[in-house]
Parts: C-alpha cells; sequence; structure tokens
C-alpha cells in the first residue's frame, strides 16, 4: 500500500506540473511589416508582431545576428507592437522574428519574416512573347534580363488576381512560361535581379509591364493574317501586271525602231546614188 501511494502521488504530481506546463504555453505570434516587405533604399518601414492578449514585452530579433535586434515594452498590457525601421539600408536586409513576454514567460519565436530592400543594382529589362496581349488559351512567357550578369530573377505581380505575387527563377535570362493563360494571368508585373550571395538585396524594379488577356485576339490575328494575304496577292498581281505592260511597251518600241532602221538605209542608198551619179 505505501508503495502504491506513494506512486499515485508521483503521477498526480507529473500530471499537475505537465497541466501547469501547457497553460504556460504562449500561442505563437505573428510577423509582417507595412507597407510591405519589399522596401526601396532610404524608404522606411513598420514590423508588427501580435501575440496574445495580456503581452507586455516584445523583442524583435534578425537571423544571423548576435546583437539583440530591437525590445519593445508596451503600457497595457496589448496584443501588438510596431517596431518602426527608419532609413532602409542594405544591413536592414534579412530575416526576422519575433516573441513576446506574458507575465514571466516568453512564447515561441515567430514564423521568419524577410524583409528584401531594392535599388542596390541597375533595372533588369521585361518583356512578353508573343506579346503583352494574348488570347485565352494562348502560351506566353514573360522574360526578364539583366545586364549585370545576375544569377536570380523574381517576377513579381503588383496588380490583378493573386497579386502580389513572386515567381523566382535562376536562369541568367529568365523566362517565365504562362501555358493556356487565362483571366487570372492578367495584371502588372515587373522583374527585380539579384545575386545569390545577397539574396536579400534586390536590384531597382523594372519596368511594369501589363499582361492583357483577351477573347478576340486570335479572331484579330486571322483578320490580320487575311489582310496581309490580300495585300500580298494584290501586289503580286499588280508586279504582273506591270511586268506584262513593259514587255508590251518594249515589244512595240521594237517593232517602231525597224521601219526606221529600213527608211534609213533606203534613203542612204539614193543618196549613194546620187553621189555616184546613178540614177535611183
Amino acid at each position: 500500500m505505501p508503495g502504491s501511494l506513494a506512486t499515485l502521488l508521483c503521477l498526480g504530481l507529473c500530471l499537475s506540473q505537465s497541466i501547469m506546463a501547457q497553460k504556460q504555453t504562449l500561442p505563437k505570434p505573428s510577423l509582417w511589416a507595412e507597407p510591405g516587405s519589399v522596401i526601396p533604399w532610404g524608404k522606411s518601414v513598420i514590423v508588427r508582431c501580435q501575440g496574445a492578449d495580456g503581452a507586455h514585452r516584445f523583442l524583435l530579433e534578425k537571423d544571423g545576428s548576435t546583437e539583440l535586434r530591437d525590445m519593445l515594452e508596451v503600457p497595457g498590457p496589448w496584443k501588438e507592437a510596431e517596431f518602426f525601421i527608419p532609413d532602409i539600408a542594405a544591413e536592414t536586409a534579412g530575416r526576422y522574428r519575433c516573441r513576446y513576454q506574458r507575465q514571466n514567460h516568453w512564447s515561441e519565436l515567430s514564423d521568419p519574416l524577410e524583409l528584401m530592400v531594392t535599388g542596390l543594382y541597375p533595372k533588369p529589362s521585361i518583356s512578353a512573347n508573343p506579346g503583352s496581349t494574348v488570347a485565352k488559351g494562348q502560351d506566353v512567357t514573360l522574360h526578364c534580363e539583366s545586364h549585370l550578369g545576375a544569377d536570380k530573377f523574381v517576377l513579381y505581380k503588383t496588380s490583378g488576381a493573386n497579386a502580389p505575387q513572386a515567381l523566382l527563377s535562376t536562369d541568367y535570362q529568365a523566362n517565365f512560361p504562362f501555358p493556356s493563360v487565362t483571366d487570372s494571368h492578367g495584371g502588372t508585373y515587373l522583374c527585380y535581379s539579384f545575386d545569390s550571395d545577397f539574396p536579400y538585396l534586390w536590384s531597382t524594379p523594372s519596368d511594369t509591364l501589363v499582361l492583357r488577356i483577351s477573347e478576340y485576339l486570335s479572331h484579330e490575328y486571322t483578320l490580320t493574317s487575311l489582310r496581309l494575304v490580300l495585300v500580298g496577292v494584290t501586289l503580286a498581281i499588280l508586279g504582273a501586271l506591270l511586268n506584262e505592260a513593259w514587255r508590251h511597251r518594249e515589244s512595240a518600241q521594237q517593232q517602231t525602231k525597224k521601219p526606221l532602221a529600213s527608211a534609213s538605209r533606203e534613203i542612204g542608198g539614193i543618196e549613194n546614188g546620187w553621189t555616184s551619179g546613178k540614177s535611183p
């Protein structure tokens, strides 16, 4: 009996500690940036960390840094804190996480937030093949290119369905194929380039490209092709007619020259006769 009682007491104590530990576990905070995570050089950004009710201290950490990034005491308690970062520079770029404290307990770290700083390199170019206006169901490829030899590109959709959206390519001359396009592919796109050794430092954005999806483009292509065929046939007929007219003109000129040449020979013979004293 004493052994059984001791066992029950131990189980009860362990269960109580487990319940207390579960009560002390805090939900993971959320972390995001305003106006966004892609920030031009020299601009500012606000990083927000949202925890559970009753939080009174927030910590913002940067991956790969041995220094404390920022700790914020908030009056309250509150559920959310914001970290203002002015004058974005190269050293600002990177991956961030946050945590918060409630009473004497710290939460686990948030999911990472990646801050990209743009404007460190000249802008790449962007183009569409076969064009920036395509019919539904057709294939189109958006092409990005940098003259500095960047080895990675980001195609960024800034407006339209599913925007913002980013696609990554590792080609030196990046192609982003969109097979069998639908209305959702329409929107405004731009490119960034960067060096894979510095993944958070991006170029100046390219000029924007507006991709338009049309239901009637194939008919327009057909009409354009027919017009081109008609123009070609018309030009061929006109060319043949002009060639035939030129040939008739040359033939008529040759026929006119023959009687004149005969008459000239006859006149020459008469003159020679008069000169020799012979009658014609």
